[in-house]
């Protein structure tokens, strides 16, 4: 009777301990978890101004000037494609619309109004921008994502178009 008393009593004890480290290491695996939650919401994803360079973060934005625009007027022989209307609308990969608008980019709050200290410099041609100056961008619209386009600055759009001409004469 003696050894029935003590395997139930060991038997016992060995519940006990493996409940006890079983609860133990829920709740470590609870309390990490409960960490990494709060590190993940005070994590701040920082994205670059694409004229000065400088890390924004979420709420922070570029001075835009999206331009809608509305029907285009007809052309020189006067049948112009009244039906197009600007931002165009295309089908996206995904199986969504895309729509698409010109866009003027002035700077961030660290580069626009200019300042010597953040210089906004053209990702196209790496000139300086004047205080006046802006970069031209295609502006693509998904629902819920949106990607810019650089295609020049006041500067560098204008000597393109500039060759262009001339090539055209030519």
């Amino acid at each position: 009777m003696e050894i029935f008393v003590l395997v139930l009593m060991a038997v016992v004890v060995g519940l006990l301990i493996y409940t006890i480290v079983r609860l133990g290491r829920d709740d470590y695996t609870l309390l990490a978890n409960r960490m990494a939650d709060r590190t993940r919401e005070r994590l701040q994803v920082l994205r670059p101004c694409p004229l000065c360079g400088s890390m924004l973060r979420r709420g922070e934005t570029v001075h835009t000037v999206v331009f809608s625009g509305g029907p285009r007027a007809p052309g020189p022989s006067g049948g112009g494609n009244a039906s197009a209307a600007h931002p165009s609308t295309a089908p996206a990969a995904g199986g969504g619309r895309q729509q698409d608008a010109i866009t003027h980019m002035f700077g961030c709050r660290y580069c626009y109004p200019a300042d010597d200290s953040h210089p906004r410099i053209c990702p196209v041609c790496n000139r300086t921008l004047s205080a006046d100056g802006y970069v031209i961008a295609r502006l693509f619209q998904k629902p819920g994502k949106k990607h810019v386009h650089v295609l020049g600055c006041t500067e560098c759009r204008k000597a393109n178009s500039r060759d262009t001409l001339r090539s055209a004469r030519t």
